[in-house]
């Protein structure tokens, strides 16, 4: 079971690298004995966190779910990129989904992701 969880964590950090060179730091990490490893990046100049996190080993729900927030002192502002892709586990498996949020967050949001604009509803 380690070596999946440190697997699982190896798959998330290389995916999700270039969020450090956005200025973003790991915030928190969580492993989990029955679960999929969550990571949690922020930026503590905008206040921008990304999750990515890890669901319960054998649910019948997606592997990852990945978030953008923003919270500020009485409201939080969400970005769902699971149901922005509109992709989901089953269709393409937990590396591919991984890589294919990456790389939607990279050509999609990245000036959300700078704190430069937060899309619209």
């Amino acid at each position: 079971m380690k070596e999946f969880q440190l697997t699982e964590l190896m798959k998330i950090l290389d995916n999700f690298y270039f969020l450090i060179h956005e200025n973003y730091g790991i915030k928190e990490t969580t492993i989990g004995l029955r679960a999929y490893p969550s990571v949690v990046f922020k930026n503590y100049q905008t206040g921008i966190e990304v999750h990515i996190i890890g669901a319960d080993l054998g649910c019948e729900c997606d592997d990852y779910n990945v978030y953008i927030m923003k919270s500020k002192w009485f409201s939080t502002k969400f970005i769902g990129i699971n149901e922005q892709m509109g992709y989901s586990h089953s269709i393409c498996g937990d590396k591919l989904f991984l890589c294919l949020s990456s790389e939607y967050i990279q050509q999609h949001l990245m000036p959300v992701i700078r704190g430069e604009q937060w899309p619209k509803k």
